[in-house]
């Protein structure tokens, strides 16, 4: 009898012992999801974009254990009252559905526009500290990063320099600040150089969306 009851318990043992070690390969399985909010920038005015846009990039850099998803618009704003809100974008909804256990920023440029900055820029702090907390308050509780956007080479399409330099780089700076995230600077280590742009100066070609990827991959190792 006594021998029953141990073997019994030795059984119950393993299969706890199983169950557990098949929990673990379960949670190692699961990748990493990272959402990638952005405009034009993150979307890919490029060849091919989902395969060579940065998101696509950088989850090959990173490699099977994550998972991105590109969730950039054209056109899109961070400005809750500019042209074009990335919060009333369905790429919004998407980035958030994910369940995401990353989430990395990268709007600003079009803000630059002068009926956009002029206008509500005071606004695009508030609305930036404002989007970090809805990623933060996820029910995944993802890593948040925000970007400075890349240099602007030209005034196309009347996205301007003056207003990234003066306006948008330092209101995403105090938002990080403000709710303790972190800042990938792709302003800063993106050669300024037309081979790596598009013939507007606004969005990186390939081999500069490539160097994004890179910039972005190396700042999630940093911080993990």
């Amino acid at each position: 009898m006594v021998l029953r009851v141990i073997r019994s318990k030795a059984a119950v043992v393993v299969l706890v012992a199983m169950a557990l070690f098949a929990a673990v390969t379960v949670a190692k399985a699961a990748p990493v999801r990272i959402s990638c909010v952005g405009d034009s920038i993150t979307y890919g005015i490029i060849p091919n974009h989902w395969h060579n846009a940065w998101p696509a990039v950088l989850g090959r850099l990173l490699g099977p254990h994550y998972k991105t998803l590109n969730c950039g618009h054209s056109g899109a704003t961070m400005l809750k009252k500019g042209d074009l809100p990335y919060w009333k974008q369905p790429e919004y909804k998407k980035a958030i559905h994910f369940k995401p256990n990353i989430v990395i920023i990268m709007l600003g440029t079009n803000d630059t526009k002068p009926w956009n900055w002029n206008k509500h820029g005071k606004a695009f702090e508030a609305n930036t500290v404002a989007m970090i907390h809805v990623f933060k308050n996820l029910p995944t509780h993802p890593k948040v990063y925000i970007c400075y956007p890349p240099k602007i080479l030209k005034p196309s399409y009347h996205i301007t320099e003056k207003n990234m330099v003066h306006g948008v780089i330092p209101a995403i700076k105090k938002a990080a600040r403000i709710t303790h995230t972190s800042i990938i600077n792709v302003f800063g280590k993106l050669p300024g150089k037309m081979k790596f742009y598009d013939f507007d100066g606004v969005h990186p070609n390939i081999k500069g969306e490539a160097i994004m990827a890179q910039i972005i991959a190396k700042a999630l190792h940093l911080h993990h």
